[in-house]
C-alpha cells in the first residue's frame, strides 16, 4: 500500500509540474479568442504577431499594437483587433507587403501613415485613407501606399504619382499629385479599354494611346 501511495504521489507531482510549465510557456502571449483561429503567436517590441485565418480559411500575417489595453483580442477576417476594455484600443495596422519597405507605420483613425521607399531608394511620407477597408492588405507601390488588389488594377505610369487607387466597375478612381504637391481626386471611365498608358497629367487621369511610327 505504501509503495502504491508513493507512486501516486510522484505521478501527481509530475502532472502538476507539466501543467505549471505549460502555463508558464503560454503566459507570455495575451489571452483572447484569436488563439482559436491563429497560430505562430509571438510578442515583439510591444507588438502582437500571429498568423490568422480569414473567413475563407486562408492564413494571413497579422499585427496588433497596444494589445495591453485589450480585454479581448479577436481575429476578424484575418486581422487582429482589440475589443472591449475600459480604454480605447489602438487601431490595428492593416496587413500587407508594405511593412517590408515602409517604416514609422501609424494608424490614425482609419488613415494609415508611413514613410516608404520608392523604386529609386528614396524615402517619402505617404498615407492611405480607409486603409482598414483594404480587404487584401496594403502594398507600397513606388513609395505610395495603395490597397493590394490581385492584379485587377490596370497598369500604367499613374501608379507612381497617384494613391488611394480603386477600380469601381470599369471606372478607375484615385488621388493624384498635380506636380505641386496637391492631391486631386481623379477618375477615368472605361479604364479597362485603354490600350495605351494610363497617365497622371497634372492631377488628372488620362489614357494616352500608343503612337505607331509611320514608315
Amino acid at each position: 500500500m505504501r509503495s502504491i501511495s508513493t507512486l501516486s504521489f510522484f505521478a501527481i507531482t509530475i502532472l502538476l509540474g507539466c501543467a505549471v510549465s505549460l502555463s508558464s510557456a503560454q503566459e507570455g502571449n495575451p489571452q483572447g479568442s484569436y488563439q482559436q483561429t491563429c497560430k505562430d503567436i509571438s510578442v515583439k517590441k510591444g507588438n502582437l504577431y500571429a498568423k490568422c485565418q480569414n473567413e475563407k480559411g486562408k492564413a494571413h500575417h497579422a499585427k496588433l499594437s497596444g494589445y495591453e489595453k485589450c480585454s479581448d483580442v479577436t481575429n476578424k477576417n484575418g486581422h487582429l483587433e482589440c475589443t472591449g476594455g475600459s480604454e480605447a484600443a489602438a487601431p490595428s495596422q492593416p496587413r500587407g507587403s508594405y511593412t517590408d519597405s515602409c517604416k514609422n507605420i501609424q494608424m490614425k483613425g482609419t488613415t494609415l501613415r508611413a514613410v516608404c521607399k520608392s523604386l529609386d531608394g528614396r524615402e517619402m511620407p505617404t498615407s492611405l485613407k480607409d486603409a482598414n477597408r483594404c480587404s487584401e492588405g496594403v502594398a507600397n507601390i513606388n513609395g505610395i501606399l495603395n490597397c493590394e488588389v490581385s492584379g485587377v488594377l490596370p497598369p500604367g505610369s499613374y501608379i507612381a504619382t497617384c494613391k488611394d487607387v480603386r477600380l469601381q466597375g470599369t471606372t478607375l478612381t484615385a488621388s493624384c499629385n498635380d506636380g505641386k504637391d496637391h492631391w486631386l481626386d481623379a477618375s477615368l471611365r472605361a479604364a479597362n479599354k485603354c490600350n495605351g498608358d494610363i497617365a497622371n497629367q497634372n492631377g488628372a487621369l488620362r489614357c494616352i494611346p500608343i503612337r505607331m511610327e509611320k514608315r
